[in-house]
């Protein structure tokens, strides 16, 4: 039987140790009021009860009871110790970490920057410190503040290898945080080398099946991608996949990052139907690690609403969709890009259903959005510009239709030149409404432009090329050019056939 604080906080830590997680805070919440009991709420045993119950509110997913309790513990902390105590050290990095999770990077920030004054004062624990230096590096890259990150993993890195030496693996730590901004910043090589540094520490420190190898593998999986080598990089999320489920489970978010990585390759070399299987995957594992209402299950959610939509399957689609925008605008809020996405894919939805009133209200509020953050001449917004075009097309407003279609064609133009094969596709889109509407001398002059601009492009543009000619001899067949028409279908045929894969 618990009858003192010591007994009830040795029981906390060892179901903990067990992983029994919810039993350990029901232990918990009973270490506080003894500690209440014997010693008051001002002692030093209420900093440590009220920082295990905080902790473990985080691991069983009540965040804001979290943070409430977390910052009970601080504040005693503070008033029995002192603001920059080494005692206070673990409710920073516990509040720190939570705030993380919560996406709430200034105030994460603020408790990171405590914990990095706190070591560079006492000169503590050079692998906390290392620790905490890494922490504040992954907030500023949540912030966008990328250039800081960069600055302050290489900080991290100087001081690793000065305290703890080139083989310790909190450097791989490091040296996978400046990889990824490598990454960004398509240093590719540069990347790959860092990545290759950092897989040897952990082989040799930690193993071959620790998640931080896998979690190297997943990177450089991003390196062969970014140079072309699918294959190869489908063979190291593979290989991160399996590590990943022997170690944290086949629900972890780990896991689940990787089976979304691994779709994205999937449906990259077209490959849908194994895409939609891994984001399947990725969902169930997202919604059982982080729940329903966090933004990567709300990110997949409208992932695998728009592989249903591809397939012609706007039943199941839907219900993804607006799960998926109910999260984005709690979590993300109501003006974030991720809601315009949202936005838009239900007007879709909307549209194929013959809803066109609905439909045209949900691309308008995307547009809204779009252009407050983005501002009214850049091609983020020309998506909402077509769909509404093609509404207003629909509905028999061809005038509003044709408006919507010049404002993408100028928004091209202005950010990419003439040439752009996105001009190609606008003038495209306004030769079909023109052919709708009668004015082929129009719709002829488009097209010429469209294929000028294509022809240019090269192999990929091929595609699309064949895609005008097969407007060109859609356009002849209906004013009575036969032998132009046929020339004209012809040619995209060729280019189709070409296309196609050789068998054997």
């Amino acid at each position: 039987m618990v009858n003192t604080w010591q007994q009830a906080n040795d029981l906390v830590i060892e179901l903990i140790e067990k992983g029994q997680a919810e039993d350990a805070l029901a232990a918990a919440d009973r270490a506080v009021a003894t500690a209440l009991r014997e010693h008051g709420e001002n002692h030093p045993r209420m900093v440590v009860s009220l920082n295990n119950l905080g902790e473990l509110y985080h691991m069983t997913g009540n965040l804001d009871l979290a943070g409430q309790t977390l910052r009970k513990s601080l504040s005693i902390g503070e008033a029995v110790y002192g603001r920059l105590a080494p005692e206070n050290a673990e409710t920073l990095m516990n509040l720190a970490e939570l705030e993380l999770a919560r996406q709430e990077y200034e105030e994460a920030r603020l408790f990171a920057e405590r914990l990095v004054e706190l070591h560079e004062q006492r000169d503590g624990d050079p692998r906390e410190h290392a620790r905490v230096l890494h922490l504040l590096a992954t907030i500023l890259q949540g912030q966008g503040e990328f250039a800081k990150a960069t600055e302050q993993l290489q900080k991290g890195l100087v001081f690793a290898e000065a305290k703890l030496g080139k083989d310790d693996p909190h450097l791989g730590v490091f040296l996978k945080g400046l990889a990824i901004s490598d990454l960004r910043a398509g240093k590719v090589d540069a990347a790959e080398a860092k990545l290759r540094r950092s897989l040897g520490i952990f082989e040799s420190g930690i193993g071959p099946e620790h998640p931080e190898f896998a979690g190297v593998l997943g990177l450089l999986a991003e390196v062969f991608a970014a140079r072309g080598h699918l294959d190869n990089a489908e063979s190291f999320l593979g290989q991160a996949l399996a590590i990943f489920k022997n170690t944290l489970g086949p629900t972890h978010a780990e896991t689940a990052a990787v089976l979304e990585r691994l779709a994205a390759l999937s449906a990259a070399t077209g490959n849908n139907e194994r895409a939609e299987t891994l984001l399947e995957g990725a969902l169930q594992g997202y919604a059982a690690s982080l729940g329903e209402e966090d933004p990567a299950t709300a990110r997949v959610q409208n992932d695998l609403g728009e592989f249903y939509l591809g397939s012609s399957r706007h039943e199941l689609a839907l219900p993804l969709f607006e799960a998926s925008l109910l999260v984005r605008q709690k979590r993300l809020g109501k003006d974030h890009p991720a809601v315009a996405q949202s936005l838009n894919n239900i007007g879709v939805v909307y549209g194929l259903q013959g809803k066109l009133t609905l439909a045209l209200h949900q691309h308008g509020k995307a547009l809204a959005i779009r252009e407050k953050v983005f501002g009214t001449s850049h091609p983020a917004i020309t998506q909402s510009l077509d769909n509404m075009a093609a509404i207003s097309r629909e509905q028999g407003d061809t005038a509003r239709a044709e408006e919507l279609l010049k404002r993408t064609l100028s928004i091209w133009q202005g950010a990419q030149g003439d040439g752009h094969p996105a001009v190609a596709h606008a003038n495209h889109n306004l030769a079909t409404l023109y052919m709708a509407s009668g004015r082929t001398e129009e719709a002829e002059k488009r097209l010429f432009t469209a294929r000028r601009i294509l022809e240019q492009g090269g192999e990929a543009s091929a595609p699309h090329l064949a895609t005008v000619f097969k407007t060109l001899a859609l356009l002849y067949h209906k004013t009575g050019r036969v032998a132009e028409s046929k020339e004209y279908a012809v040619r995209a045929k060729k280019i189709e056939e070409t296309r196609q894969p050789q068998h054997p």
